[in-house]
C-alpha cells in the first residue's frame, strides 16, 4: 500500500494537475452560474481540450467542472432566482428570499461553504467506499454484466419524470444508434444505408456534442427573442451584507451532514440525481426544523440542505460509475463516455488494473472541492457578473467549440458531418417533449448490452435462463424492476409537491 500511496502521491502533485484544478473549478463556476448553460454542457466541451493530457490531468479537469458548476448554479438561484443548474432549483426557495432581503452575501456565503462541505464528505465516502464494492464486483462475468447494464438503464425512470414510455422511446433511439457500423464480434456491418459515413458508427464525442450542446445552442436560439430584454437586464451584484461567521457554521453543520447523508444514498441511485436529492434534503430540514414557518421566507437552514446535497451528489454519483460502470445521471453519463474516450473501462477492474488513475481520479475530487472554498471566497462577486452576459455571445462560442471540438477528437471530418443531423433530431425530439438523456444512455449502454449478452448467449447455448439461474444476476434484474417502480413512485410525489 505503502508503494501505491507513493506512486499516486507523485503522479497526482504535480503543477499541471494544480493548474487544471483552479482553472476548471473556476470555469465550472462561471457555466454553473449562467442560466443556459448546463455542467453536462460544460464537461462536454471540455472533454476535446484532454486528448491532450494524460488521464488523471483530463479528470482532474472534468471533476473540477462538475464541482464548480454544482456551486456556481446557486449564485443566479440567489440573486435572480433563476438557478444556473437544475440541481439548483431548491436553493431559489430560500436564497432568492434572502438576497431581497438584503442578504445577498450572507445567502452565497452559505452556499458555498454548505457545498464545499457537503463536496468533501461524499468524496471521502467514495474513497472509502468504492474498493470494498470494486472487490464484490470482481465475481461478475457476462451475466452479470448484462444485468447490471439493464440496471443501468433504470436512470430512465429517474429522466423520464412521470412518462416512461417516452423515456423508454427515447433511449430505443440511442440503442439503435449504437447498433450502426460494425457489430464488435462479427464484424458485419448494420444499418449503414450503403452510406460511409456511418460505416464506423456514430462515435460517442459527436452523438453527446450534438444530442446535448448543439441542442441547449438550437433551443436557447429559439426563445432568445423572448429572452432578450430579461437576459440583458442589470443585476445589482453588489455584496454589501456581511459574511457567514464561525458561529453560523457551526450551526449550519448538523443540518450539512444530515442533508450530505440524504444526498449520498440518494446519488448512488441510478437516475435520482442533484435536483432530486437537493430537493428531499430541503424537505426534511424543514420537516425536522423548530421553525419550519421560516422556510420559504430566507432560512438559512434552507440554502444550507440543498446546496450541500447537490454537491455531494457530485461523489456519491461516482461510486456505481466508477465500482460498477453504471451512470448515475446525464452527467455520469457523460464521463462515462469520457472514460471510454481515454482507453479505460469503468468498473471494479479500475481498481486493480489502474489503481493509481482511479485513486488519484477519487482524490483529486476532494483536492476540486478545497479549492473551490477558496476560489468561492475570492471570486464570487466578479462571477456573478457574468449573469449579465447575453446568450448570443455565448452561443457563437459554443457552436465554434463544439465544431472543433469534434474535428480534434478524430480529425475526421466526418465526424463533424454528423453532429448536424444528430442535433437537429435531438431539438425535434424536444419539441415532442422527449428527454436527451435517456437516447444518451441508450447509446452508451448498447454496445455493453449487445456484447455481453452475445458472450451469454455462446457459453449458454442459447439459453435466456441463464441471466436467472445466476443468483447475482438474477438478484440484479429483480432490484432493477423494483428500484425503477420506486424511483417512479417517487418522482411522481416530487411533481406533486412542486
Amino acid at each position: 500500500m505503502s508503494d501505491l500511496s507513493v506512486q499516486i502521491f507523485t503522479q497526482l502533485i504535480t503543477i499541471p494537475n494544480l493548474l487544471i484544478a483552479v482553472g476548471s473549478v473556476f470555469l465550472g463556476i462561471i457555466i454553473g452560474c449562467i442560466p443556459g448553460l448546463t455542467v453536462t454542457l460544460g464537461i462536454i466541451l471540455f472533454v476535446p481540450l484532454t486528448y491532450g493530457m494524460n488521464t488523471i490531468t483530463a479528470f482532474i479537469g472534468l471533476l473540477g467542472i462538475y464541482v464548480g458548476g454544482c456551486y456556481g448554479g446557486s449564485i443566479s438561484a440567489i440573486l435572480i432566482n433563476t438557478p444556473g443548474t437544475n440541481s439548483a432549483l431548491a436553493t431559489t426557495l430560500d436564497g432568492y428570499p434572502m438576497a431581497q432581503a438584503g442578504r445577498k452575501n450572507k445567502a452565497l456565503s452559505i452556499s458555498l461553504f454548505s457545498s464545499v462541505l457537503g463536496g468533501f464528505l461524499a468524496a471521502l465516502v467514495l474513497l472509502l467506499a468504492a474498493p470494498p464494492i470494486a472487490k464484490v464486483a470482481l465475481k461478475f462475468r457476462s451475466p452479470e454484466y448484462f444485468s447490471l447494464a439493464i440496471f443501468g438503464m433504470t436512470v430512465i425512470a429517474g429522466v423520464s419524470n412521470d412518462n416512461i414510455v417516452k423515456g423508454l422511446m427515447s433511449a430505443a433511439v440511442g440503442l439503435f444508434i449504437s447498433f450502426l457500423g460494425l457489430e464488435s464480434l462479427s464484424g458485419t456491418l448494420r444499418y449503414t444505408f450503403d452510406t460511409i459515413l456511418l460505416f464506423a458508427g456514430v462515435g460517442l464525442l459527436p452523438a453527446l456534442i450534438g444530442f446535448i450542446a448543439l441542442n441547449q445552442v438550437i433551443i436557447k436560439a429559439v426563445s432568445y427573442r423572448v429572452e432578450m430584454e430579461q437576459a440583458n437586464a442589470p443585476v445589482d451584484n453588489n455584496l454589501r451584507d456581511s459574511s457567514l461567521s464561525i458561529k453560523e457554521m457551526l450551526r449550519l453543520i448538523p443540518t450539512i451532514i444530515k442533508s450530505t447523508i440524504i444526498a449520498i444514498i440518494i446519488g448512488v441511485m441510478p437516475g435520482a440525481g442533484g435536483d432530486i436529492a437537493s430537493f428531499v434534503a430541503y424537505n426534511e430540514a424543514r420537516r425536522s426544523s423548530k421553525h419550519p414557518e421560516r422556510f420559504g421566507k430566507g432560512a438559512s437552514e434552507g440554502v444550507a440542505s440543498a446546496e450541500s446535497a447537490n454537491n455531494a451528489v457530485v461523489g456519491s454519483a461516482l461510486i456505481p460509475l466508477l465500482t460498477l460502470g453504471i451512470p448515475g445521471d446525464g452527467v455520469t453519463a457523460v464521463l462515462l463516455g469520457a472514460f471510454i474516450l481515454h482507453g479505460l473501462v469503468p468498473g471494479p477492474k479500475l481498481f486493480t488494473d489502474q489503481a493509481v488513475i482511479t485513486y488519484s481520479i477519487i482524490i483529486g475530487l476532494i483536492f476540486c472541492n478545497l479549492i473551490l472554498y477558496v476560489l468561492g471566497r475570492l471570486f464570487t462577486k466578479q462571477v456573478a457578473k457574468v449573469i449579465n452576459l447575453p446568450y448570443g455571445v455565448l452561443g457563437i462560442c459554443i457552436v465554434i467549440f463544439c465544431f472543433a471540438g469534434a474535428f480534434a477528437n478524430s480529425g475526421n471530418i466526418n465526424e463533424m458531418f454528423l453532429i448536424v443531423p444528430i442535433a437537429i433530431l435531438a431539438y425535434m425530439m424536444n419539441l415532442f417533449g422527449f428527454s436527451v438523456v435517456p437516447t444518451m444512455l441508450g447509446l452508451i449502454l448498447g454496445p455493453i448490452l449487445e456484447e455481453n449478452f452475445t458472450r451469454s448467449m455462446i457459453v449458454s447455448d442459447g439459453k435466456l435462463s441463464v441471466f436467472f439461474t445466476e443468483p447475482i444476476s438474477c438478484g440484479i434484474l429483480i432490484f432493477s424492476v423494483v428500484f425503477t417502480y420506486l424511483v417512479m413512485r417517487m418522482n411522481k410525489k416530487m411533481a406533486i409537491s412542486h
